[in-house]
């Protein structure tokens, strides 16, 4: 199933991540205050990325930033609920699903539409353990690691940008069997805003609001997500 875009998103400054990534209270489109729409905002990207994250970006960041309010973590796992259970594992048709964006940190004035660092969740339209990192006619590279028997992360470059994604079993109620293995959660982070190119961090960082997202959504089977990503190879 598709959804649409979506209402028209609005930047909110903020007073961190909260303190970190600096700015101050949060504004609607018409420019008065909408602090429970930013403080929900402020509250998930700082419960993704975490403390060293947070930090991460404002040591990596060149100038002043604020956050996109996107969708929240409830709509999230209510349209991921909604995915699982429409998944038929008898169908050969390729499912359309679209992620949530949970988390934009942009810069702010001219350059926010260009710029930004961005974490969305959704099911995932690939099975978990489908074969990432063997030649690809789609991504210039195409890289898998590892993690363990209920997760992956998956490195890609295109036209010479790296966009991150992370897949974990989570099984739902009301799904058919193996539905963790045939939708499985999918994470991704793609970042236009930093100005560090190291893979490390950026999957660090991915897998941690992944452990965020996999218990916010409450998953039925007992999925480990480790606190630390391996080392890309």
């Amino acid at each position: 199933m598709t959804r649409g875009a979506g209402d028209m998103r609005r930047l909110i400054a903020l007073p961190s991540l909260v303190a970190l990534l600096l700015a101050s209270a949060a504004c609607g489109s018409g420019g008065t205050k909408n602090a429970e729409t930013g403080d929900s905002t402020r509250k998930t990207c700082e419960d993704l990325f975490g403390t060293a994250g947070e930090k991460w970006v404002k040591n990596n960041s060149t100038q002043e930033t604020g956050l996109v309010d996107v969708k929240d973590l409830k709509t999230a796992k209510a349209d991921f609920y909604d995915d699982a259970r429409s998944w038929n594992p008898t169908s050969k048709a390729t499912p359309s699903f679209m992620p949530a964006e949970l988390c934009r940190v942009a810069y702010r004035g001219r350059q926010r539409r260009t710029s930004r660092l961005s974490i969305s969740y959704g099911a995932s339209v690939f099975l978990f353990g489908s074969p990432f990192g063997e030649k690809s006619d789609v991504y210039d590279e195409e890289k898998l690691v590892r993690v363990n028997s209920d997760a992956e992360l998956v490195v890609r470059k295109d036209n010479g940008s790296y966009d991150y994604s992370v897949y974990v079993k989570c099984r739902t109620p009301g799904t058919p069997a193996a539905q963790e293995t045939g939708v499985p959660l999918a994470g991704s982070m793609t970042d236009t805003l930093t100005r560090n190119t190291g893979t490390e961090p950026h999957l660090q960082f991915l897998l941690h609001s992944a452990q965020v997202v996999a218990k916010e959504f409450g998953c039925l089977n007992h999925h480990v997500v480790p606190a630390k990503a391996p080392v890309a190879g």
